[in-house]
């Protein structure tokens, strides 16, 4: 069955001269696939959407039909706003009120307490919005420590100022969760350069046996060539890099040969490399681990 666009709502169907008896036979035969509650697809083109592109158009399907008066907002318009968060939930699209309304939730659905300032809007999509700051804010009042600071050193990478998260945040007023933004605020820093990275920091953090890293730092040889820019570094004596998952252009075995001979250069200037993946972070005392054996193993490394 042909779907005009990336999505049609029941209205739309209907619309079209489908009746919902018809629009239940098609989901039922799998000639439609339902998205969500009243938001309809074409399965051949929903099956090649990655993950974070379903979810986009869950958003925008849940828009097309929303709340009057309100913006897509909290992990939904990061969602639409492509802010990485630390675990988002998705299984409820989140509005805030433009006015003082207060909040209602439902089983997909969830209505914050408004209002909202002109200046907590944008658009995306012809989908209006809460901006980067409100919306990195808004995660961090909602969340763990974790996930505040994942949020709003998303947006800091995105180019948003600290003194507009600041700003923005003094204009929410008094709010639970406050207290969280404003510490995630204040520890967070725009240099790492992905949300594992971020995750990585706060986990060290709250580790009294691992000092506080260098980040993002370079490496020159002794005649001033450019070995490597590092995800942590700890007195140029032990680096440690997240590695997440990248897709890479080029062949695989290219990039794990060209990753072997920088890590040969650190180790050539008496450096020792510790890695760790996202399994390592899902379990933390597995990084907890890493760390603390590559910190035995360098402090017998000649620092040169």
């Amino acid at each position: 069955m042909d779907v005009p666009d990336e999505f049609m709502t029941r209205r739309s169907a209907l619309d079209l001269g489908l009746t919902d008896t018809r629009i239940h036979a098609a989901t039922h035969s799998g000639a439609l696939v339902r998205i969500r509650h009243g938001a309809l697809a074409d399965p051949a083109k929903w099956a090649a959407l990655d993950r974070d592109e379903q979810q986009r158009l869950r958003v925008r399907a849940a828009a097309a039909r929303s709340i009057a008066e309100c913006a897509v907002s909290h992990d939904s318009a990061a969602t639409l706003l492509r802010l990485p968060l630390l675990d988002p939930t998705w299984r409820t699209i989140h509005f805030t009120a433009l006015d003082d309304r207060d909040g209602h939730r439902s089983r997909v659905r969830t209505r914050h307490r408004g209002p909202l300032d002109a200046r907590d809007l944008a658009e995306v999509e012809g989908v209006v919005v809460t901006s980067l700051a409100r919306t990195a804010l808004d995660v961090a009042r909602e969340g763990s420590f974790a996930q505040a600071v994942c949020a709003i050193e998303s947006a800091l990478r995105a180019g948003v100022e600290r003194d507009d998260l600041e700003e923005t945040l003094a204009r929410m007023g008094r709010r639970t969760g406050n207290a969280m933004a404003r510490g995630a605020l204040s520890f967070a820093d725009p240099r790492p350069e992905s949300v594992g990275e971020s995750w990585s920091r706060v986990l060290m953090h709250g580790w009294r046996d691992i000092p506080t890293p260098r980040l993002q730092r370079e490496f020159h040889t002794r005649t001033g060539e450019f070995v490597a820019r590092t995800d942590f570094d700890w007195d140029r004596k032990l680096v440690g890099e997240f590695d997440g998952t990248v897709k890479y252009r080029e062949d695989a075995s290219e990039v794990v040969v060209a990753e072997k001979r920088r890590e040969d250069s650190l180790r050539a200037l008496g450096v020792h490399v510790v890695r760790w993946t996202w399994s390592d972070l899902v379990s933390p005392w597995r990084l907890h681990e890493i760390l603390r054996a590559g910190f035995r193993i360098a402090s017998g490394v000649r620092n040169v």
